[in-house]
């Protein structure tokens, strides 16, 4: 993706919280062990070909080991959408009106840092005053964006 080459234009339109879920009491507080955290992490892509938007959904979950089934304290989902603009089908590509959206991995480890540091930031303000000292970590966008085997610059393909 040479953006000065195709003149590739990405802006955040907008940033907002869904849903927060806080379940952080005392006996949690008193057995925290950041060790004993696992933090599940997902997306969800959406967009608008009429609107030029990229909506990327991210929810993430904190769940305690500390009992025999693990048990969600912690949840947040957030919205950050993007208007893109000047973009070829190399970059975006929206099939069947905005049923299913091809975006290439460069542009979309774009769009995932983004949303998820966004989402870093407003868990941090939200939970600030937490007993606890818990963050949202860093991701390997490796790890999050399936690579297609078969080519050099692979797709991530989303259905709505």
């Amino acid at each position: 993706m040479n953006k000065e080459a195709t003149g590739l234009g990405i802006k955040i339109q907008e940033i907002k919280e869904i849903s927060f879920f806080n379940k952080v009491n005392d006996e949690l507080v008193k057995n925290f062990d950041d060790e004993k955290v696992e933090i599940k992490l997902g997306f969800a892509v959406k967009g608008d070909f009429k609107k030029n938007t990229i909506i990327i959904l991210i929810i993430v979950q904190f769940h305690s080991l500390h009992a025999v089934k693990p048990k969600e304290f912690l949840k947040l989902e957030t919205s950050t959408s993007f208007n893109v603009n000047n973009f070829s089908d190399e970059d975006i590509k929206f099939i069947d009106g905005d049923k299913e959206i091809f975006i290439n991995d460069e542009l979309m480890t774009v769009f995932l840092n983004t949303a998820i540091g966004a989402t870093r930031g407003m868990l941090a303000y939200k939970i600030a005053s937490l007993p606890i000292n818990i963050c949202l970590p860093l991701f390997d966008m490796d790890d999050l964006i399936p690579k297609n085997s078969s080519s050099k610059k692979s797709n991530t393909k989303v259905k709505k």
